[in-house]
């Protein structure tokens, strides 16, 4: 039984935690690690009676510090940027605690020389690596809204896509989701987000803004652009690398628009960041020898922030030295709109399939202070991959894909609701039927 729960990081999708952990693990002590605490910091802290620790965790004293609250009844969460991952995972096996990121983070994203940031490919291919030499406590990486709830949402959009298409299916392992998949003729799938949350406050011409992490985004607008690629694709972009199961463009996300849609927004132009799921999704639905497949789907992340981080994305045109900008996260600024998420299933043959949350501002901090819309879906998703990891203590490193998705989406999706799902007859040129990637850049 989870008796004590250890959060490294105390920023905005950690102060959205902590009413949600009132709520499932009430009576649980809670331990907050934060480098650099503010005085609301330890307000919201013991608000919920968490101890707050005014303390970096760091790749020389990791061991040192947490190892002596680390047992079988201890859940740790990491919420840091730049605590590795599989760092404190491999620490919280030896001592037998459960674990989760909601991404897979390194120590260190920068590489020195000309080299571009830490792709996503090398921090996922070093996890696999860990993955197939490791067993023991259960340690969940890449399991926030996304990556994370978005590949519970794949299962359940391609089931809603069979029985719309009068298609039989009932997959239980990944050759017969990829097999579904391939049935469906799905050639593209999109993580769809449009961010319309309004703040009442105005940002100042040198502040970085987010409604979920501004150090976060920053490092995913300057990684380099990444998607799953596809087998019908054709060449890949100039000056693209190929890395197995994905593209690594030369661009980075933030210089790369792509063509998207969501049942709110309709057709809308999104950033292609990279994202875990762009990866792990491709790869699971992948059919045949990993080397010459006979099935893939072409799998990114097309995401539209708010205004105000559409205005912020621009400061980093200007080179600042190291980035280094007033960063700021809106939550209680916010007055209307919300995150729309999603799922968007595109195939060959049949009408595109969307399904996600509509989740608006008003009824985000109705439920859980210290949340907007976008804060809320991430954590109830770490809500549900914590309640699946104590149902299944032993389970070693694993991805949102080998979770129970049923059960994860029965615990996390009222935390997401409104759940839409809509067909939808969309291709990204009007002109030219394919869905080669070609046709989804955009210039807007």
């Amino acid at each position: 039984m989870i008796n004590h729960i250890i959060i490294i990081g105390f920023g905005s999708i950690a102060q959205g935690l902590l009413p949600l952990l009132s709520k499932h693990y009430n009576g649980a002590t809670i331990t907050i690690f934060e480098k650099s605490p503010q005085k609301t910091h330890f307000l919201i802290a013991s608000e919920f009676l968490a101890n707050l620790e005014s303390f970096p965790i760091t790749s020389e004293n990791f061991d040192r510090i947490l190892s002596p609250h680390l047992n079988e009844n201890v859940f740790l969460i990491n919420l840091a940027v730049t605590v590795s991952s599989l760092a404190i995972a491999k620490l919280t096996q030896r001592h037998n605690s459960l674990y989760l990121d909601t991404c897979i983070e390194p120590w260190s994203y920068g590489t020195g020389g000309n080299k571009t940031l830490t792709t996503n490919y090398e921090l996922r291919e070093e996890m696999k690596n860990c993955q197939r030499k490791n067993s023991g406590s259960t340690a969940i990486l890449a399991h926030g809204a996304n990556p994370g709830f978005i590949s519970i949402l794949l299962k359940k959009a391609l089931l809603e896509m069979a029985v719309l298409n009068n298609i039989a299916a009932d997959p239980n392992h990944q050759v017969e989701w990829a097999a579904l998949a391939k049935k469906l003729e799905i050639q593209v799938i999109q993580i769809s987000e449009r961010d319309s949350q309004v703040p009442s406050t105005t940002r100042a011409p040198f502040d970085f803004v987010s409604t979920w992490s501004a150090d976060g985004l920053i490092t995913e607008c300057l990684q380099p652009a990444e998607l799953g690629w596809g087998t019908h694709e054709g060449a890949p972009p100039l000056g693209a690398k190929k890395n197995g199961y994905a593209i690594e463009m030369c661009e980075s996300g933030y210089q790369v628009r792509v063509k998207s849609w969501s049942p709110n927004y309709l057709e809308f132009s999104a950033y292609l960041l990279t994202h875990n799921e762009a990866l792990s999704i491709s790869e699971y639905l992948t059919l045949g020898d990993p080397r010459a497949p006979t099935y893939r789907p072409t799998v990114f992340y097309a995401y539209e922030p708010c205004d105000q981080t559409l205005d912020s994305i621009m400061l980093l045109d200007k080179k600042s030295k190291n980035y280094d900008f007033e960063k700021i996260v809106l939550k209680n600024e916010i007055t209307s709109g919300a995150d729309e998420l999603g799922i968007f299933l595109i195939s060959n043959k049949y009408n595109a399939f969307w399904l996600g949350s509509n989740l608006s501002i008003g009824k985000a901090k109705k439920i859980a202070h210290y949340n907007n819309a976008t804060s809320l879906q991430v954590v109830a998703s770490i809500i549900g991959g914590m309640k699946w990891a104590e149902k299944f203590p032993r389970e070693g490193i694993v991805e949102s894909e080998s979770l129970d998705w049923k059960y994860i989406y029965d615990i996390t999706a009222i935390y997401w609701e409104p759940i839409v799902k809509q067909e939808v007859n969309w291709r990204p040129s009007q002109t030219d039927g394919s869905l080669s990637f070609n046709n989804f850049i955009s210039d807007k």
